[in-house]
């Protein structure tokens, strides 16, 4: 299962991290000395006199652009998510930055609110960084096997050794926090994983329009219709009733490839009502006739077998859940100069930037030394 937050921290050092597979500009793709991927636009020169952030986002890499509980974070650091975030859009989505242009900047605040609350936890909660992890996070930066060296992925980003430092510990301090949560019991593993089968009769066509009223009621009295028969049996005949019935009305386009149902976690995005109205079951029980967006749907909760296989999951949804409300009950201060970010200026300038300088310096690489 896929989790949120390390997610994003691991992306944070592996963009960091550059090797010869990928380079700053181009992204996790590409050679730097090709065409970066999303492109800079031809028409932007950048000035490399300048550093990157006053480049790209006219702000001196020492400004305060947020504080988050007292903690003061610099434009370098804060430049480099907003960043990281355009790039994601476009790289990933295929998303004009322009088209969520004040999104990418609440998603930056947020990343950088996060960011700056883990190490406040670890440090409140009594599990700072060891000795160990902050010698390995130094050693992270070592860039003997990057296509760039430190000071050079430095210029590239624009960013103070402390701002290096700080990212290239930042995930420790989340794996700290997940070292001190408590074992999840049976009870909050069953409410954070479940096993179900359905019976969908869709409302929708193959296309995704709805149906007409008629052909909607006819399939609400139809879905009333087979609860009944399932309610009028108990225990394994009803349990059997409804496999039958499945196999027979469905209309799930993943049934034949999931006979046995499915497992999902709270943290998977479903349709709106299905995981709260799975979770509300207990294994063997059946739902009332659930209306969604898809069609009518008629729920027989199972039970996951090897349910400690989802401990360590489940310890980091509750940590995620804690980190929401940190993030909630945070102080956070905005810089006024964030109002005046043209993101979408930004982040153009930001890549071409990026990419005239990680030319220039592949072209001083590849240049014979000078003869003495």
């Amino acid at each position: 299962m896929k989790k949120r937050l390390p997610a994003l921290l691991l992306a944070l050092i592996l963009t960091l991290g550059l090797t010869a597979c990928g380079g700053p500009g181009a992204g996790p793709s590409a050679d730097p000395s090709a065409s970066p991927d999303p492109p800079a636009s031809p028409e932007i020169v950048a000035d490399l006199s300048k550093n990157i952030v006053e480049f790209s986002a006219g702000l001196s890499p020492e400004d305060v652009l947020v504080t988050v509980n007292g903690e003061e974070i610099t434009a370098d650091l804060f430049c480099y998510w907003l960043y990281y975030n355009c790039y994601r859009l476009v790289s990933e989505y295929g998303i004009p930055v322009a088209n969520y242009a004040d999104m990418m900047l609440s998603n930056a605040i947020a990343l950088t609110t996060v960011y700056a609350i883990l190490p406040q936890k670890a440090a409140e909660l009594g599990c700072p960084l060891t000795d160990e992890q902050q010698a390995s996070a130094e050693a992270s930066m070592d860039m003997e096997d990057s296509q760039f060296t430190y000071d050079q992925l430095k210029a590239l980003y624009g960013m103070s050794d402390a701002s290096m430092k700080f990212i290239a510990a930042i995930n420790y301090y989340y794996d700290n926090l997940l070292s001190i949560q408590a074992d999840p019991t049976e009870e909050d593993l069953n409410n954070y994983v479940y096993q179900v089968k359905h019976i969908l009769l869709k409302t929708i066509d193959d296309e995704n329009n709805p149906l007409n009223d008629e052909a909607v009621a006819q399939k609400k009295a139809q879905a009333d219709e087979l609860l009944a028969q399932l309610r009028a049996l108990e225990g394994e005949e009803q349990l059997a009733k409804f496999d039958e019935l499945m196999k027979e009305y469905s209309e799930d386009p993943g049934l034949a490839s999931n006979p046995d149902g499915y497992e999902y976690t709270i943290d998977d995005s479903l349709v709106e009502g299905f995981t709260e109205t799975a979770l509300a079951l207990k294994p063997g029980e059946i739902s009332d006739v659930l209306e969604t967006t898809y069609g009518y749907h008629i729920l027989l909760r199972g039970k996951v077998e090897d349910l400690i296989s989802y401990a360590d999951d489940c310890k980091a949804h509750t940590l995620d859940t804690q980190m929401d409300q940190w993030l909630a009950d945070a102080n956070v201060v905005q810089s006024p100069a964030l109002d005046d970010l043209d993101v979408v200026s930004f982040y153009e300038r930001y890549a071409a930037y990026q990419q005239a300088l990680a030319e220039q310096f592949i072209s001083e690489s590849a240049s014979p030394a000078p003869e003495g």
